[in-house]
C-alpha cells in the first residue's frame, strides 16, 4: 500500500489464451480444487487446469491434503504443458522438474511417490488375482477328477481313428496349464476341421463327453459364483480386521496432526498464509489497524482489488469509534487503493467520505502526501490551494505546501508563500514560522537565503534563545567552523539569564573540544570566568 516502493514487475500481463505458450512459465493463484485436479487463475478472465499427478511428485490417497496446502488465492509459479486453443483449454504442471521451484508438499509429510505406489499396485493386482484364480483351479481340478471316473470306459469306445492320440485328459491338462490366451488359440485350432476328421464337441464352459452332464454347467457356475463371492467376503473380512488394528494408529497420527496445526496457530512469529489465519488475527485483534493492512495487501498481491475494498469495508465497520488513529490509517490505506487500482471519481467518493468521519485537515493532509508521493503534482497543487483557503488559519498547511513547492525547486513561489503566510497567521506565530519556513530553506533551498531569514529574525528578537538554538544547530550541520564560533561569540555576549548564559558557554565549551584545540578551550573558560566575575561584581555592587 506504500506507493513509494518502486517494485519491479515479474508477471507478463496475460489477457486472453493467445498470450500462453507451451513450455511458459507463469504466475497465478489457486482458483478451486475440485476432482478432477486443480484450477489455477491466469488472469480474471482466464483459467488453466493441473492433474493431480502433475501437482506434486508424491501420490496423495486424500484430495483434502491439497486443500491445506493449495488454499484458495495462493500465489504460484506454473509451467504451460499444453494449450487447446480451440476448446480454450490449458494444461499446467506445478511439479519441480518443470518449474525449478520446490514441491507444494513438503517431503516431511512422508508421501509415497507415483512410481513406487504404481509399482505396490501391480504387486497387490498380482495377488488379488492369484488369489481369485485358486478356488477356480480347484473347482476345475474336482470337476476334472469326477468327470474322469464317470466318463472313462465312454472315452474307450468313442476314440476316434482320425485323432488316437488327442485324449480328453490330455486335452484338460493341456487347458489347465497354459493360460487364458493359450485356451483361446487352442479353441480356434479345435475349430478348425482337418479333411476326413469328424467334428469335434465345441463346449463354451468345462469339458464334458456326454450330453447328461450339459446339466452340471449351471451348478458348476453356481459354484464358481459362490466360491467368488466368498472370497470377496475373505477379502472385506480381512480389510475390517485390518482396519480395526490400524485405527489406534490412525486415531494417533491424527492427534500428531492436530497438535501441530494447533502449535502452529499459537505461535507468534507465524505469518499468516490465507484468508481463514487473516480472519482469526483480526477476530482476535480487531481494533489493530496493522492486522487489518496486511490483509488488504494479501488480497492486492493476487490481484483481488474488490476482496481488498471490502476488508477496508468491513474494518471501518468493525474498529471501535474510539480508536480514532486506527480509523484513520484504515482510510488512508483505502484512499492509497483507489489513488492506485481506482479512478478519480472513486478517490473522491472515499476521500468525502473520510472528510465526514475524520478530522478534515488530516484526510486533507495525507490525500495531499499520497498525490505528491504518486507524482501528481497538478492534484497536489490544486488540494494545497484549497487548503490555504479553508484551514488559512492553520501554520502546518503553510508549512507543508512550502515543503511541497521547495520540493519541486520553486524557491520563488516559497518567498512569496512565506509573505502570504505572515499576512494570514497571527503575530504571535511569526517568529516560529520565520523560523521553519528558513529551517525548510536549508534542507531543500537557498542556504543563504535561510542565513539571512535567521539573523533577520534575531535581530529583531534576539532573546529568543530557542531561536538561537534552532541557527546553531542548523550552522553545525551546514555550516564552517568559523560561522559556528561568531555566532556563539555573539550569544556570550548577550544580556540573557544565568541559566541560559549557563547552557550556551556549556555548548561553546562542548564544540571547542570536539572541534577546536587546547587554546580555544581556554579561551572559551577564561570567557565564561570572566562572565562569572562581572555577574558577582554586579551583585556585591
Amino acid at each position: 500500500l506504500n506507493p513509494k516502493v518502486n517494485s519491479k514487475v515479474e508477471d507478463i500481463e496475460i489477457t486472453s489464451i493467445k498470450d500462453v505458450k507451451k513450455g511458459q512459465l507463469v504466475r497465478g493463484y489457486v482458483k478451486s480444487i475440485t476432482p478432477s485436479g486443480v484450477f489455477f487463475g491466469l488472469s480474471t478472465s482466464l483459467l488453466g487446469r493441473i492433474l493431480f499427478q502433475n501437482v506434486s511428485p508424491y501420490f496423495v490417497q486424500k484430495h483434502s491434503l491439497y486443500e491445506k496446502y493449495l488454499p484458495e488465492g495462493k500465489l504460484l509459479t506454473a509451467k504451460v504443458l499444453g494449450v487447446n486453443r480451440k476448446e480454450k483449454h490449458i494444461e499446467l504442471s506445478l511439479l519441480p522438474k518443470d518449474t525449478g521451484m520446490p514441491s507444494v508438499l513438503p517431503e516431511s509429510l512422508g508421501l509415497p511417490q507415483y512410481g513406487a505406489e504404481e509399482e505396490k499396485r501391480e504387486v497387490d493386482n498380482e495377488e488379488k488375482r492369484e488369489k481369485r484364480e485358486e478356488p477356480k483351479l480347484k473347482t476345475k481340478k474336482r470337476r476334472g477328477n469326477d468327470e474322469s471316473l464317470q466318463e472313462a470306459k465312454p472315452k474307450k469306445r468313442k476314440i476316434c481313428p482320425a485323432d488316437e492320440n488327442d485324449s480328453g485328459i490330455e486335452v484338460y491338462y493341456r487347458e489347465e496349464e497354459e493360460d487364458d490366451q493359450e485356451e483361446e488359440a487352442a479353441k480356434k485350432k479345435s475349430k478348425v476341421k482337418k479333411p476326413g476328421e469328424a467334428p469335434r464337441l465345441q463346449v463354451s464352459m468345462g469339458f464334458t463327453w456326454d450330453e447328461d452332464n450339459a446339466m452340471d454347467i449351471p451348478v458348476l457356475d453356481q459354484k464358481e459364483e459362490s466360491s467368488e463371492s466368498e472370497e470377496e467376503e475373505d477379502m472385506q473380512f480381512k480389510l475390517k480386521k485390518r482396519t480395526k488394528k490400524e485405527k489406534e494408529l490412525e486415531k494417533q497420527k491424527e492427534e500428531k496432526e492436530l497438535c501441530k496445526v494447533e502449535a502452529a496457530l499459537m505461535d507468534p512469529s507465524r505469518q499468516p498464509q490465507s484468508a481463514d489465519d487473516f480472519d482469526r488475527l483480526v477476530l482476535g485483534s480487531p481494533n489493530s489497524s496493522i492486522l487489518w493492512l496486511q490483509y488488504m495487501a494479501f488480497h492486492l498481491q493476487a490481484t483481488e482489488i474488490e476482496k481488498a475494498r471490502a476488508v477496508a469495508e468491513r474494518a471501518l465497520k468493525t474498529i471501535s469509534f474510539r480508536e480514532e488513529q486506527e480509523k484513520l490509517n484504515v482510510w488512508v490505506a483505502l484512499l492509497n487503493l483507489e489513488n492506485m487500482y481506482g479512478t478519480e471519481e472513486t478517490l473522491m467518493k472515499v476521500f468525502e467520505r473520510a472528510v465526514q468521519y475524520n478530522e478534515p485537515l488530516k484526510v486533507f493532509q495525507h490525500l495531499c502526501d499520497i498525490y505528491a508521493s504518486s507524482e501528481k503534482y497538478k492534484q497536489a497543487e490544486e488540494l494545497y490551494q484549497t487548503m490555504l483557503k479553508r484551514f488559512r488559519q492553520e501554520k502546518s498547511v503553510w508549512l507543508k505546501y512550502a515543503s511541497f513547492l521547495l520540493k519541486q525547486g520553486q524557491a520563488e513561489a516559497t518567498h512569496r508563500l512565506l509573505e502570504r503566510a505572515l499576512k494570514a497567521l497571527p503575530t504571535k506565530e511569526h517568529v516560529d514560522v520565520i523560523s521553519r519556513f528558513a529551517q525548510l530553506e536549508f534542507h531543500s533551498g537557498d542556504t543563504e537565503h535561510a542565513k539571512a531569514l535567521f539573523e533577520s529574525t534575531l535581530s529583531s528578537y534576539p532573546k529568543r534563545t530557542d531561536v538561537w538554538s534552532i541557527y546553531m544547530d542548523i550552522m553545525i550541520k551546514h555550516g564552517s567552523q568559523k560561522e559556528v564560533r561568531d555566532i556563539f561569540e555573539r550569544v556570550i555576549h548577550l544580556s540573557l539569564a544565568p541559566k541560559k548564559m549557563k547552557f550556551f558557554f556549556k555548548r561553546y565549551l562542548d564544540y571547542e573540544k570536539k572541534f577546536g584545540t587546547a587554546e580555544s578551550v581556554l579561551a572559551v573558560k577564561r570567557a565564561a570566568l570572566e562572565y562569572v566575575e562581572t555577574k558577582s561584581s554586579l551583585a556585591d555592587t
